[in-house]
């Protein structure tokens, strides 16, 4: 894993700044192909490199002593501020003014601003047109196919990385569903345990047959009995009318002879 991050590291910056290389170029009289009258002052060549998908051309300007000190300055370069402005004076007392510009193209003319001013002699603004060789100019497009896979590569590492800690470390619906699967081991186990208690009741029950035969006779007479009983019991019931109204019917002969008996004694 060390050495994926190392290598990927290196791919991407190789890919996001190149080597500088040297590009040839022209400096012409703004809007034509001729030479302008400034061009002496312009050391070729210029030094060119990629950095994060685009050219980062860096330029010398070099006037001598006798024009005083930094006679030329830039102040644009296509169409924004110069870049990483540095003066540095050689042991001649020569000026070297060096300054940067950043563009996606440079087949087409690069156009500049520069202020000259020579104490005395000369005093100006001037435009100026650079036109770039493009032999050995470094492609794009490679170094953004080779940060683009670099950053593909580390995009899928992260991933997978990521998809590590997260199978590391269960989420809520997991936690559930170990719960549920806890929930039917106990349902099992407990399924089991009855089904083991079954199978002891049914295996403590055989020596005793003769006696849950028995048992089993006895209270089958017990209901037959009771149930005679009932029969008994409502056929009374039902026999009951008749002899209440027997003994009225009694009741009634045996008072009207006494009524008879009695008015004939009278």
């Amino acid at each position: 894993m060390l050495l994926a991050t190392v290598g990927i590291g290196v791919v991407l910056s190789a890919g996001t700044t190149a080597s500088a290389k040297a590009l040839n170029y022209r400096a012409l009289t703004y809007g034509t192909n001729k030479t302008s009258m400034a061009s002496g002052y312009f050391v070729h060549p210029a030094s060119v490199k990629v950095k994060s998908h685009k050219y980062v051309v860096t330029m010398r300007i070099k006037t001598a002593k006798k024009l005083s000190s930094f006679p030329v300055r830039v102040l644009s370069v296509n169409g924004g501020k110069p870049q990483h402005v540095r003066k540095v004076k050689d042991r001649a007392g020569n000026s070297n003014l060096y300054y940067s510009f950043t563009t996606k193209n440079l087949k087409h003319k690069i156009n500049a601003k520069l202020a000259i001013n020579v104490p005395k002699v000369y005093k100006a603004t001037h435009n100026i047109t650079f036109k770039f060789s493009t032999n050995g100019l470094p492609s794009l497009k490679g170094k953004a196919a080779m940060t683009s896979a670099a950053t593909k590569a580390t995009t899928s590492h992260s991933t997978q990385t990521n998809a590590t800690s997260a199978s590391s470390k269960p989420d809520n619906g997991s936690v559930k569903k170990i719960d549920n699967g806890a929930k039917t081991t106990n349902s099992s186990s407990t399924a089991s345990v009855q089904s083991t208690k079954t199978s002891d009741s049914q295996s403590s029950s055989q020596p005793v047959s003769s006696s849950s035969s028995q048992v089993s006779s006895a209270a089958a007479s017990h209901v037959n009995a009771a149930s005679t009983d009932t029969r008994d019991q409502s056929q009374t019931q039902s026999r009951l009318p008749f002899l209440i109204a027997g003994v009225v019917v009694i009741v009634l002969i045996v008072l009207g002879g006494s009524l008879v008996v009695m008015r004939k004694k009278r």
